[in-house]
Order: C-alpha cells, then structure tokens, then sequence
C-alpha cells in the first residue's frame, strides 16, 4: 500500500498549524529578545495581573511557545491548541488595556504641551496610533481564536506525531513504530 495523499482538510489543518505557530514564535521572540522586551512584557502584563506580572508575563510565554510547538510538531496538537486559546483571551485583554492606558498618559501630558500646538499635535498623533495599533493587536489576539478552536474542536489532521484525531483516537507517525 502506497503513502497516504493529503487531502483538502489535511493539507488546510497544516497550514493553519504552521502559520499561527510562526506567528506565536515571532511574538514570543520579539517579546523575550532583550532586557527592554522582557521589561515591557512585566509592565504591560501588570495592567492586567496585579499579582507578579513578571511571572504571570514569563508563564504565558512560556505556554504560547508550548502550544505552538505542540502544533507546529502535531504532538498532541489538540492541547497545544488549547494552551494558545488560554492565552490569546489576556494577551487581547492587555491590549485593550494598554489601548486605555494611551489615553490616560494624553490626558496627564496634554497641559505640559498646552500651549506648543506642534507638539500638541505629535502628542494627539502618537495617541491615535498607540490607541489603534493595540486596538488591532488585540482583535487580532482574538481572531486567532478561530485558529485555535478550529484545531481543538476539529483535530488537527495528519501530518502529525502523536495526538488525537477527528475522531478522538490516538493517530501519529509515533504510533507506526
């Protein structure tokens, strides 16, 4: 009997699996790359966990990378998927906040820059694009939900390690050995 041939499902459920795990890996690189990033990561995750941001910041890193290894590889995809859909619902919830948080810093700025109307100006500007670039950072956390619940709803489909399929049995290259 000759190799399987990928299918639509198959070849659809790879490609998801691979663009959101690239995704998930430029994130938490770009978050992790330097002293700066990492710092930025504890303050923007204290808007949302009072309780040590640092920790809570470095466990959510943490499990995107897990996840997105997980669906990357097809090694239990179904619960990688689940840690990612654990973590993009507070990763969209900060940048709402820090979308808050924007408008607050123009407010405490604003009478500094009063009576300057070009730096008024660069002020309003710079809040405009801050507001609307988390704004969209966040939906987009959120529009990866479709992503990460089409693969733990659905399974994802071979090519994978080990995992459980469509049809919730044990399937994986893992298993032919």
């Amino acid at each position: 009997m000759g190799p399987e041939v990928m299918g639509p499902e198959e070849i659809g459920s790879l490609l998801i699996r691979i663009a959101l795990a690239l995704l998930v890996f430029d994130g938490v690189w770009g978050s992790c790359r330097d002293v700066a990033s990492r710092h930025g990561v504890a303050a923007d995750a204290a808007l949302l966990f009072k309780w040590q941001p640092k920790l809570v910041a470095f466990a959510g890193l943490a499990l995107a990378a897990a996840g997105a290894v997980s669906i990357l590889l097809g090694i239990f995809p179904r619960l990688g998927a689940l840690a990612l859909t654990v973590f993009f619902v507070p990763a969209a919830m900060i940048h709402f906040a820090k979308q808050m948080q924007a408008t607050k810093l123009e407010r405490q700025i604003m009478p500094a820059v009063r009576s300057d109307s070009a730096a008024r100006d660069a002020l309003a500007a710079l809040t405009a694009s801050a507001k609307l670039g988390n704004y969209t950072a966040g939906l987009k956390n959120l529009s990866l939900l479709g992503a990460t619940l089409y693969l733990l709803v659905a399974g994802a489909r071979p090519p994978m390690l080990i995992g459980f399929g469509a049809d919730w049995q044990l399937h994986g290259l893992l298993l032919l050995l």
